[in-house]
C-alpha cells in the first residue's frame, strides 16, 4: 500500500500485508482498539512457518511528538530482557512505507483484564487470587530486569490469554505515555490508578507499582475501580475508600497500607503485597489457583467451543473398560504366564518385607521427633516469656528516662529564665530583623535572629511516627538567624536568572510572594550557597535541630500555639484557610509564631540539611546537621497545603531523594553570625 501514515492506517483491513520489504505480516483479524493506536491479528510471513503475532499498530496522530516514537524504540529494545512467561514478549519494531510504525507482540487474545471487569465477569476466589500473584510476578520480573518501575500499570494493558493466563504490557514507557497526554482524547488509564508522588517531576520507585497494583486489586475485588483518571493528587489522599466485602479487617488494613500517600509507608515490592494480604495457600488452593489462571475468565462462548471440541473427541473419551476390549493381545503360553506370576509374586514378597522393616523403623523415629518437637515447644514458650518481661522492662525503662530528662530540660529552662531576669536582657527572639544587600537595590531574604539555647527535639505529645523518636535535648550553642519566610519565587527566580538556571513550575498558581515550589535539595543548597557568594555572609540551609527550635519557639505543645489546631493559623488539607487542600498561600498570610517566623508549619514542607535517618539514635546534640556518606535522602520539616493537620507540627519529619521535586515542597535559609 501506498500513501499518507494517516491513510494506511484508517484502511487497515485483513488480508494487508505491512512491513518493510524483507519482513512482511498479513494482517488477518482486527482485535481491538488500544490507547496507542489499534491491535490485529496476523501472520508473520516473514518467519518459517508463519507463526500468528498480535501487532500493535500506532496511530499516525501520536507520531508528529518526536520523544514518543523513541519511547516506543527503546521499549521494543529493552523488553527483549523481559524473558517471563506473564511479560507479552515484543519481537520488535517495524515501520511501513509512508511512515506507519508498529509493534510485533506474540499473540495475545484481545481479552483484558479492563474489558472482563467493565463486562461484569464474576471470577472466583481461586481465580480472583490467581490473577493477582500473577500479575505481582510479572510486575516484580519487569523491575529485577529493567531496574525501574513500569509506571503506567493499568486494567487496558494487563491481557489475559486462555492459554498463559496474565500477559503484561508496555514496560518502560512512562515517559513516552506522558509526552503524548495532551494528544489523546481522553486521559490514558495508568491516570486512574497512578501513586500521588507520579503526579511531580522525577524518576518512579517501583512502591509507585506497588500502589496502582494495590488500586487494580481493589478494583478486581470491589467491582469499581479507587479513583477516576481526572482526579487530582489531593482528591485521591482525601477520598476514603470503602472496604470490599471479599477483604476482612487486617486484609483491608494491609491493603490500605500499599495504598499509603507517603511511599516509605508501602511495602517494597508486589509479591510482599500478596503475600501479606493473602497468606500463601494449601497446596490444594495453589492447584485450583493455577488452573483458574490457564481458564478463559472473560469468553464463555470461547470456553464452550473448546468444551464442545473435546467432547466430540469420540475415542478420547471412551472408558477404560471400552479401551481394554478394543485392545488384542497376543496369546501368552501357559508355563510362560506362570513363570511370570511367580516372579512377580517373589517381588512382591520381598518389597513387602522391605516395606514391612522401614516402616516399623520409621514409627521410631517418627516418635524421637515427636519428643524432640516437644521440647523445642516448651523452650520456645520459655523463650517467649523472657522476652515478653524484658520489653515490659525496657517500656518501663523508657517512660522512667523520659521523665528524667523533662525534669532535667524544666531546670534548665529555670536557670535560662533566672540568667535572663537577672541580666534584664533587653532584645526578645524575633524583634531584630535584617536583610543583606546582593547589589545595588537587591536585597536577600528577610533574616529574623535567634538566640542560643537548649529545648526538647521530638515526639513529646506522643501522637508522632517513630521516627520523630528517641526526645532529646539537644544545645543550641550559638545565636544563628533563619529567614522570615519561605523563599519566595521573586527571590529564587532572581536567583535562576543570574546563574542561567530553568525557573521551577508555579502550577499557575503565581509567582511574587508566594513561596518557591517545584525545587530539590540540590536547587536549595544552590540557592543558599548562591547567596553566601553574593553576600560575602555563611547562609546555608537549617539543620534540622535548628529548625524545630525555631518552629516551637520555646513551646512544648503540639503547636507553636497550643496542643489544638486553630482556624486561621496555617494552611493545611483541614487548616480553615481558603487555600487549604488547593495551593500555596503568600507568604506570611498567617500569624507568625512567638519568634516572629511565618508558615513554619503549612504552606510548603521545606528542605533542611540533614541526611535522614529513621530515629534520633545517631542525632547531634549540638543542634548540627547529621551527616553521612552516600545520603540519599534529605529530611524534610513543617508540612504543606498538602498535608492533613498531625503532619505540620513542628515534631514531625520526613524524608526524599535529593533530587525529587514537587509542588507542595520549598525552603527557607539560614545564616551562621559571626
Amino acid at each position: 500500500m501506498s500513501g499518507t501514515p494517516e491513510s494506511v492506517f484508517e484502511a487497515l483491513q485483513e488480508g494487508t500485508l505491512l512491513g518493510p520489504e524483507h519482513h512482511r505480516f498479513k494482517l488477518l483479524k482486527f482485535s481491538t482498539d488500544h490507547p496507542l493506536g489499534q491491535l490485529w491479528q496476523a501472520e508473520d510471513i516473514g518467519v518459517s512457518g508463519s507463526p500468528l503475532v498480535t501487532l500493535l499498530i500506532l496511530n499516525p496522530a501520536l507520531l508528529k511528538q518526536n520523544s514518543f516514537v523513541e519511547g516506543v524504540k527503546k521499549h521494543a529494545t529493552l523488553s527483549k530482557q523481559l524473558q517471563n512467561k506473564h511479560i507479552a514478549e515484543c519481537y520488535g519494531f517495524f515501520s511501513h512505507k509512508g511512515g506507519l510504525l508498529f509493534l510485533s507482540y506474540e499473540k495475545l487474545d484481545g481479552l483484558t483484564l479492563g474489558s472482563m471487569l467493565s463486562r461484569g465477569n464474576s471470577l472466583q476466589e481461586s481465580q480472583q487470587l490467581g490473577l493477582i500473584r500473577q500479575i505481582a510476578y510479572a510486575i516484580d520480573m519487569g523491575f529485577q530486569k529493567l531496574r525501574s518501575a513500569h509506571g503506567c500499570l493499568e486494567t487496558g494493558l494487563i491481557y489475559i490469554n486462555r492459554r498463559g493466563g496474565v500477559k503484561l504490557t508496555l514496560f518502560a514507557m512512562r515517559d513516552s505515555m506522558e509526552a503524548i497526554v495532551p494528544l489523546l482524547k481522553q486521559p490514558p488509564g495508568y491516570k486512574q490508578y497512578q501513586a500521588p508522588e507520579a503526579f511531580h517531576p522525577g524518576k518512579l520507585s517501583r512502591k509507585a507499582d506497588v500502589y496502582s497494583f494495590a488500586g487494580i486489586i481493589y478494583e478486581l475485588l470491589s467491582g469499581k475501580a479507587p479513583f477516576k483518571a481526572e482526579d487530582s493528587e489531593a482528591d485521591r489522599v482525601r477520598r476514603q475508600l470503602e472496604q470490599p466485602d471479599a477483604l476482612d479487617d487486617e486484609q483491608w488494613k494491609t491493603l490500605q497500607k500499599a495504598l499509603a500517600t507517603d511511599p516509605e509507608e508501602r511495602f517494597p515490592n508486589c509479591t510482599e503485597l500478596v503475600k501479606a494480604l493473602f497468606p500463601p495457600p494449601s497446596e490444594e488452593e495453589e492447584q485450583a489457583a493455577g488452573n483458574s489462571a490457564e481458564a478463559d475468565t472473560g469468553n464463555d462462548a470461547d470456553s464452550n467451543t473448546e468444551a464442545a471440541t473435546e467432547s466430540d473427541e469420540g475415542p478420547a473419551r471412551l472408558s477404560l473398560k471400552d479401551k481394554l476390549a478394543r485392545l488384542r493381545l497376543p496369546e501368552i503360553p501357559r508355563v510362560a504366564l506362570y513363570s511370570i506370576i511367580g516372579s512377580l509374586l517373589f517381588v512382591l514378597g520381598y518389597l513387602l518385607g522391605w516395606f514391612v522393616s522401614d516402616f516399623m523403623n520409621f514409627k521410631e523415629k517418627d516418635f524421637q521427633a515427636l519428643q524432640i518437637q516437644k521440647q523445642q515447644d516448651a523452650l520456645q514458650q520459655m523463650y517467649d516469656s523472657l522476652q515478653a518481661q524484658q520489653e515490659l522492662q525496657q517500656e518501663q525503662d523508657k517512660k522512667l528516662e523520659a521523665l528524667n530528662l523533662s525534669n532535667t530540660v524544666l531546670k534548665q529552662q529555670l536557670e535560662i529564665a533566672k540568667t535572663k531576669l537577672a541580666d534584664s536582657e533587653p532584645d526578645e527572639p524575633g524583634n531584630q530583623i535584617f536583610k543583606d544587600q546582593i547589589d545595588q537595590g537587591s536585597y536577600g531574604p528577610e533574616m529574623v535572629l535567634l538566640p542560643s539555647g537548649q529545648f526538647r527535639m521530638g515526639d513529646q505529645s506522643d501522637i508522632g511516627d517513630d521516627n520523630e523518636k528517641p526526645v532529646h535535648v539537644v544545645t543550641i550553642a550559638k545565636p544563628f538567624a533563619l529567614s522570615r519566610f519561605e523563599v519566595t519565587f521573586a527571590e529564587y527566580d532572581r536567583f535562576a536568572e543570574a546563574t542561567n538556571r530553568p525557573l521551577p513550575d508555579d502550577e499557575g498558581w503565581g509567582r511574587g510572594n508566594r513561596p518557591v515550589v517545584n525545587v530539590s535539595w540540590r536547587d536549595a543548597v544552590a540557592y543558599a550557597s548562591w547567596l553566601k557568594n553574593e553576600t560575602g555572609h555563611p547562609y546555608r540551609l537549617p539543620s534540622e535541630a535548628e529548625w524545630e527550635y525555631a518552629a516551637r519557639a520555646g513551646n512544648l505543645t503540639t503547636y507553636w500555639w497550643g496542643n489544638e489546631l486553630k482556624p486561621g493559623m496555617a494552611n493545611c488539607a483541614g487548616c480553615g484557610s481558603e487555600w487549604d487542600g488547593k495551593q500555596t498561600a503568600p507568604v506570611g498570610s498567617f500569624p507568625a509564631n512567638t519568634w516572629g517566623l511565618h508558615d513554619m508549619t503549612g504552606n510548603v514542607e521545606e528542605w533542611v540539611a540533614d541526611c535522614y535517618e529513621d530515629n534520633y539514635n545517631l542525632a547531634p546534640l549540638d543542634g548540627s546537621a547529621y551527616r553521612k556518606r552516600a545520603c540519599a535522602h534529605r529530611v524534610m520539616r513543617g508540612g504543606s497545603w498538602f498535608e492533613i493537620d498531625r503532619l505540620i507540627r513542628p515534631a514531625s519529619r520526613y524524608r526524599h531523594p535529593v533530587d525529587s521535586k514537587r509542588n507542595s515542597w520549598g525552603f527557607r535559609v539560614a545564616l551562621d553570625i559571626e
